[in-house]
C-alpha cells in the first residue's frame, strides 16, 4: 500500500526542513515546490504515525518524533550517498567535482591556494559558485554544495567548521574635496566612533562583521542611511564624501589611500572559515583539501 511506502525524496524533504527550519526554504534549497515538499512530508508522517513538524508563522519546528527519527534519516541518506559513490567507482567513473561555494568577501589569493591544493595527486576537480551568505548556507544544507568558504560570522548549523585564513581590515576615509585631507598610517577603531560609515547590505556578512566589531569594542557605529550594492560602490561613495568605508584589504584597489584599522593597538582582522558536513560522502576529499590550505598553527 502507498501508506506503507517510504520514498527517498521524503527523507531529503525532512532533512532539509529540519536543517533550515522552514518548508519554503527547504523546498527552495531542493529545487521543488513547497506543496510537493509538504505533501511528501505528510505522506511520510502517515507511515510513521505522527507529525514530524509543528508549523507556525516563524517556521517549522521538529517534533519529538522528528528528533527521534532524524538520526536514522541522516544515516539512511548517508548510506545511500555512499552506495552511489561506490557504484560510480566500481563503474570506473571519475569522482564528481567538489562543489565549492564562495562568499564574495573571500580574497582571490585564498581561492588561488584552493585551486593549487586541488592539483595534488590525485587531483580534485572543483566547481566554484559565488553567492551571498544565506544562499551558500542553504546550498550546503540542501547538499547542492559540498563545502563553503565564508566569513566567520554565521551561527551554528550543525556543520563542521575550520579556520582557513584571515585578512586585515582597512579604512578608506571620506575624500570629498571639501573635507580635510586624510591622515596617513593606522587608525584606531575608537577614532571612527560616530563618524559616518557607508555600508553594503547584509548578504555577504561584511555588515554583520562591522556591527559586531563596533559593538564589542564599545565604539559607536554611525552608518550612512543608504546602502551600497557592491564593494566598488563603497569606495566611490567614500570619494563622494558620504562616509568612510571599511573593507578587507584585498577588496580595495592598490592605489586607494587606505589605513589599517587597529583596536587597542592590535590589527583588526576578518576571519574566513570552511564549512562542510562530516557525514558527507565527499568529507575525505574536503578535509584533504583543507589540510593543504589551512595555515599552520603557532
Amino acid at each position: 500500500m502507498y501508506g506503507d511506502t517510504v520514498k527517498v525524496t521524503q527523507l531529503y524533504y525532512v532533512r532539509a526542513a529540519a536543517d533550515l527550519g522552514s518548508f519554503s526554504r527547504a523546498a527552495a534549497s531542493l529545487g521543488v515546490t513547497q506543496p510537493a515538499l509538504s505533501n511528501g512530508i505528510a505522506a511520510l508522517e502517515r507511515v510513521l504515525g505522527g507529525a514530524l513538524f509543528t508549523r507556525s508563522t516563524t517556521g517549522a519546528i521538529p517534533t519529538a518524533l522528528a528528533l527521534r527519527v532524524l538520526p536514522q534519516v541522516n544515516a539512511a541518506l548517508a548510506s545511500l550517498e555512499t552506495m552511489l559513490s561506490e557504484a560510480r567507482a566500481a563503474a570506473g567513473v571519475n569522482a564528481q567535482p567538489l562543489r565549492v561555494g564562495v562568499s564574495p568577501l573571500i580574497p582571490p589569493a585564498l581561492i588561488a591556494r584552493v585551486f593549487e591544493a586541488a592539483r595534488h595527486d590525485p587531483p580534485i576537480a572543483l566547481v566554484l559558485t559565488e553567492d551571498n551568505l544565506a544562499d551558500l548556507r542553504a546550498g550546503l544544507l540542501g547538499r547542492h554544495l559540498d563545502v563553503i568558504f565564508v566569513p566567520a560570522v554565521a551561527g551554528a548549523d550543525g556543520s563542521a567548521r575550520r579556520l582557513i585564513g584571515a585578512e586585515a581590515i582597512h579604512y578608506l576615509p571620506s575624500t570629498a574635496p571639501t573635507l580635510t585631507p586624510a591622515a596617513d598610517g593606522p587608525v584606531e577603531l575608537g577614532d571612527l566612533s560616530g563618524k559616518p560609515l557607508v555600508m553594503v547590505g547584509e548578504g555577504c556578512g561584511l555588515s554583520t562583521f562591522t556591527r559586531t566589531l563596533f559593538a564589542q569594542s564599545g565604539a559607536h557605529l554611525h552608518p550612512y542611511p543608504g546602502e551600497a550594492d557592491s564593494y566598488r560602490s563603497l569606495q566611490e561613495w567614500a570619494h563622494l564624501g558620504l562616509g568612510g568605508a571599511l573593507l578587507p584589504r584585498s577588496k580595495f584597489g592598490t592605489d586607494e589611500p587606505t589605513r589599517p584599522v587597529l583596536d587597542g593597538g592590535q590589527p583588526v582582522q576578518i576571519r574566513y572559515e570552511a564549512r562542510w558536513f562530516t557525514h558527507s560522502t565527499r568529507a575525505t576529499a574536503i578535509e584533504t583539501l583543507l589540510d593543504a590550505i589551512t595555515p599552520p598553527t603557532t
